[in-house]
């Protein structure tokens, strides 16, 4: 099944319900200030909730905590299927905030 690529239009109208996440290239971005100690977990969660959508995001460490890349390569572009991992990454950080808090 093939996906469709987002216009620019469609991928505004989805950031502004995505906190922190911009629009680089072909590809949505979140940097995410993160401890060493928890990368692991982290990767692991967010890893978990791409399983289900059978996604492969880019996730890298950074010298303030983490990056998610997400973007559709076989689509050649940002997806509704990347805007759906991004609101499940959103999910998963709003529990380790509340988890620290």
């Amino acid at each position: 099944m093939a996906e469709g690529v987002l216009t620019d239009e469609e991928i505004d109208t989805a950031l502004a319900a995505l906190q922190g996440w911009r629009h680089d290239g072909e590809a949505l971005v979140k940097d995410v200030p993160a401890t060493p100690d928890s990368h692991g977990w982290l990767r692991e969660a967010v890893m978990n909730e791409a399983e289900v959508l059978d996604h492969h995001p880019e996730i890298a460490s950074t010298p303030d905590g983490i990056r998610f890349r997400l973007a559709t390569h076989s689509a050649g572009g940002v997806t509704a299927r990347d805007v759906e991992l991004a609101a499940r990454i959103d999910h998963v950080l709003e529990g380790a905030a509340r988890d620290r808090g």
